[in-house]
């Protein structure tokens, strides 16, 4: 994802609300400014575009908020991001000797094509997840077998018991389609997908734009409340930012931090910073030299000046980094600190590696990010002064997805967030090997990882799991495969006549529930 996407029952937003006073803009909670109005065309404009509408494919979060809009889940994540509630599903049941899960599916949904939904295109649904070629495989891996004894129930039989399962059913991944793709190839049903969420897909244009409208059969007959929503593709933030000032578009995804005291200033805009899971991360490919010598990472570890980047980059929006699970979930290790800015530890840790002189490496940005780049000039300088002399390389931001992908790179920023709200998604998607990106990307693999993860997640008592992803966290901070920055929230810049905009501290969008002024 620029990895961005995950979270269980307890998780709580204190730490990060904390960190937001500083960006709420005018208008600052997205909240409602008089009675809800239908209709209207809302342009929310994006750096990134989706890979892929088909729901077990893609792993960017330029995906993954769209897909959440046009297709249903079984449970669905609240918007404050403590607990998971019914969407196709309106009840759930774990049997008495922990191995199976009961859910009863909502009665009266239908698919924008008309078909009922049923527990056969559930079945359906996990199977295309279940593949191992599917980034999120992982997440269903543990389910052995489903039956469906009546078209309104799907057991789920688990290798052993495993808490999470309700919030798994949350999963974008997970989101249930027809059966057999209603009469189509995957490929077929990708460039026309079929759903029964509050949106419907109507166009794609690549490199352009995406358009949704509302699904007038949704089961909930409250919403949406917006005729349609288009997702234009703006790489250069500047341009982002012009658009909304003069009314071409309505939502700004990630303004430049920059802009902000501008943009606040804007009559016609909003600028509001929401609580997030983001945790941002400067990404190191383990798999090449000398990333594969850990005294090299904590070389580059020390080296960076955490501080001085969140003053002049984010302007003090972001929270420093310690542990690679966001302060957002119960899972967090806050006894984990970041390493301190330190030239002469970084110099000694470099002294103990293979290349004790320094060497020559790549930093790779996406074009058109204001903030990337700039970050990427005071990591280009940090590391100068201990010997590392690194080129920065500019790609379009998809080529960079596909570089990171291919592990055609040295060094690259990322940001991950979290789907669902249980820690067992993030903790093995940003740091195991078997997590579905090969923990983001860095090829970083040992197999304490995996242990830990399955221990987090058979066990029902949450000290127990606390425990196991604590000792997960340290082996991150130890062998620091990645470097986490920042924790960041989620902001946004958009017009005055946007109402109820909240994305959740998962990352959805719930534009089901916006509305346009007229």
């Amino acid at each position: 994802m620029r990895p961005r996407k995950i979270m269980v029952a307890a998780v709580t937003v204190a730490t990060v609300t904390a960190t937001l006073v500083g960006c709420g803009g005018s208008g600052g909670t997205g909240g409602s400014s008089g009675k809800p109005q239908a209709g209207g065309d809302l342009v929310m404009a994006r750096a990134d575009e989706a890979t892929s509408l088909l729901p077990s494919v893609p792993t960017d979060n330029s995906a993954i908020w769209i897909i959440e809009e046009i297709y249903d889940t079984l449970t669905v994540p609240s918007q404050d991001g403590e607990t998971v509630e019914p969407s196709l599903a309106t009840s759930w049941k774990q049997s008495k000797d922990k191995l199976s899960w009961t859910f009863t599916l909502r009665k009266g949904a239908t698919f924008t094509n008309g078909d009922p939904v049923t527990s056969a295109d559930v079945k359906f649904s996990i199977e295309q997840n279940q593949d191992p070629s599917a980034p999120f495989s992982f997440i269903d891996s543990i389910i052995t077998k489903m039956d469906t004894p009546a078209d309104n129930t799907i057991v789920f039989h688990t290798k052993k018991p495993w808490s999470p399962i309700p919030a798994d059913m949350a999963l974008y991944a997970n989101s249930i389609v027809p059966k057999d793709y209603g009469g189509m190839s995957a490929e077929e049903f990708a460039k026309k997908p079929i759903g029964s969420g509050p949106f419907k897909f109507e166009s794609w244009t690549r490199g352009s734009s995406l358009k949704i409208v509302k699904n007038p059969d949704h089961w909930n007959k409250e919403v949406p409340l917006l005729d349609s929503v288009t997702f234009t593709v703006v790489p250069d933030s500047n341009t982002r930012a012009t658009q909304l000032a003069s009314g071409q578009i309505q939502i700004n995804e990630y303004p430049a931090y920059s802009s902000v005291k501008t943009l606040k200033n804007q009559p016609n805009a909003k600028v509001t910073a929401f609580p997030s899971s983001e945790v941002d991360y400067l990404g190191m490919n383990n798999s090449r030299k000398p990333f594969d010598d850990v005294n090299v990472r904590k070389a580059i570890s020390q080296a960076i000046d955490k501080e001085a980047i969140n003053k002049a980059v984010l302007y003090g929006h972001g929270k420093i980094a310690g542990a690679y699970l966001s302060p957002v979930t119960w899972a967090h290790n806050d006894e984990i600190e970041a390493p301190a800015y330190d030239l002469a530890a970084a110099r000694a840790a470099l002294a103990e590696s293979k290349v004790p002189d320094g060497f020559t490496t790549t930093l790779t940005v996406p074009s058109g990010d204001q903030d990337l780049a700039s970050q990427a000039q005071l990591v280009q300088d940090s590391l100068g002064k201990i010997g590392i002399k690194v080129t920065i390389k500019k790609l379009d931001p998809a080529a960079l997805v596909t570089a990171k992908k291919a592990g055609n790179y040295d060094m690259a920023f990322g940001l991950y967030t979290t789907d669902i709200v249980d820690p067992d998604e993030i903790a093995r998607f940003a740091g195991s090997y078997t997590g579905g990106v090969h923990a983001v990307y860095t090829w970083f693999k040992d197999p304490r990882m995996d242990k830990l993860a399955a221990t987090a997640s058979s066990e029902p008592k949450q000290s127990t799991r606390k425990a196991a992803y604590d000792e997960m966290q340290e082996i991150v901070a130890d062998e620091v495969p990645f470097i986490p920055l920042f924790y960041a929230p989620g902001t946004y810049s958009y017009s005055t006549k946007v109402n109820e905009f909240h994305p959740g501290g998962t990352g959805n969008y719930f534009l089901k529930n916006v509305w346009l002024s007229k």
